[in-house]
């Protein structure tokens, strides 16, 4: 009775607006005390136990890389050689946008960072080539579900810290799944915006030596890419230290080469990161306490036990397919960390169980929690995008269900094809 007077309680603030990190700590602070008698002590011994993680720290660290890349001035260098690879094409501007966010999200590791930078950068041009405000927001929004993806990702290595799988065979794994989804999209882009944006005349010495001018420019952000990816496949760094090194370069860059970012500025780039560290660091320790009471009161045994029913009556496919539908569901009413750290243990072994690899099925998971991220009414790229560029939440709910499609034509595909997501692991 106890516990479902509580959860009633936990809807109605979700309903009234209550942040969701908020909530999940009540729920864990209420069920603890009235409903299975653990010790209220167990939540700080839990969320400092959850925190000590080595690899964790990597999340803090990749926030920062993507601060310092747009403050030193290279995800600008990077937006130019974007601009320059797909000049001759039609819909070239929202072509851009989504090109760009897969080189931004190739270093910052995160989608909101992506879709605020690419809002605040190539927005406006969009507006200019005559792309409607909210075609161009759902663009942008869409766009920035490759941050969790394009490797390097913070979500990926928060999947692995839960899991207690390789983050870096996550990163690497989700190279190319992430490169499909950004073709796909690109594509489809090109398609909505043709009329808007017609294609200019092909002319092939004057698009080299275009792209040869912005790849220079952009020589100094292709670096900060090359070192992260080939020093995770190499294995010369780890997920966290690789992150290190990343965060390290980009400020360097920024105050030696482009000097756009002067002393006085660090604690403004570094205040920033920390406020979204700040939101990502309770969801993680609050959701472990979570996992806990689910466990002790035996409803993650329910559902892999009604899943591995299913996939006995009905075959291992359509056992996926459920799985996949609920993270969309979930997906839709909560932010992608709590996805993770609440649906992961619960779905991950019965995936393992079907005969699907841990870290493919990592990575399938991934994708589906990042079209989360555009799907009402907690979709935070939305939200996001919103407040970047001025466009009404509305508009963007209205023209970002399309942006659905080629999103989960990816995903089925990344699901169904294993060797996508395991064929750049150096130990397959």
């Amino acid at each position: 009775m106890a516990l479902t007077f509580i959860s009633l309680a936990a809807v109605l603030m979700f309903v009234l607006g209550t942040p969701i990190v908020l909530l999940i700590a009540l729920w864990v602070a209420a069920t603890s005390y009235w409903v299975i008698d653990f010790p209220l002590t167990n939540m700080g011994l839990s969320a400092l136990d959850s925190l000590k993680s080595f690899a964790f720290l990597a999340v803090p660290l990749f926030i920062c890389t993507g601060d310092f890349l747009t403050a030193g001035g290279l995800s600008q260098r990077l937006i130019g050689l974007a601009k320059s690879l797909v000049a001759f094409l039609p819909g070239r501007t929202a072509a851009t946008a989504v090109l760009a966010s897969g080189m931004f999200a190739a270093v910052s590791g995160s989608n909101a960072a992506t879709a605020a930078t690419m809002g605040q950068l190539v927005g406006p041009e969009m507006k200019k080539a005559g792309v409607p405000d909210g075609l161009a927001g759902a663009i942008v929004a869409s766009g920035g579900t490759l941050g969790v993806v394009i490797p390097p990702s913070t979500i990926f290595i928060i999947y692995g810290i839960t899991m207690g799988v390789s983050p870096v065979d996550l990163n690497l794994g989700g190279l190319l799944p992430g490169l499909l989804m950004m073709s796909f999209m690109m594509a489809f882009c090109i398609w909505l915006t043709r009329r808007n944006e017609p294609a200019d005349r092909f002319e092939p010495f004057t698009l080299l030596r275009n792209i040869g001018r912005e790849a220079a420019g952009a020589t100094l952000g292709l670096i900060a890419v090359a070192l992260l990816f080939f020093g995770l496949y190499l294995g010369w760094f780890s997920s966290t230290e690789a992150a290190g090194v990343a965060t390290i370069y980009c400020l360097l860059v920024g105050l030696f080469v482009t000097r756009r970012i002067g002393w006085r500025k660090i604690p403004t780039v570094l205040q920033a990161s920390a406020a979204v560290t700040g939101i990502i660091a309770p969801m993680v320790a609050f959701s472990l306490q979570f996992q806990q009471i689910l466990s002790v009161l035996e409803i993650q045994s329910a559902v892999q036990d009604f899943l591995s029913g299913l996939a006995a009556t009905h075959g291992p496919s359509m056992t996926i397919v459920a799985m996949m539908g609920i993270i969309l569901v979930v997906g839709c009413i909560t932010e992608s960390v709590a996805v993770v750290l609440i649906l992961a243990p619960i779905l991950g072994p019965v995936a393992v169980g079907l005969g699907v690899d841990p870290v493919h099925w990592g990575v399938a998971f991934v994708i589906g929690t990042s079209i989360g991220f555009i799907t009402p009414p907690y979709g935070l790229n939305l939200f996001v995008t919103s407040a970047v560029m001025g466009v009404p939440y509305a508009q963007l709910v209205k023209r970002i269900a399309i942006f659905l499609v080629p999103l989960l034509i990816a995903w089925a595909i990344v699901v169904a094809a294993p060797d996508l997501t395991l064929s750049f692991l150096p130990s397959r």
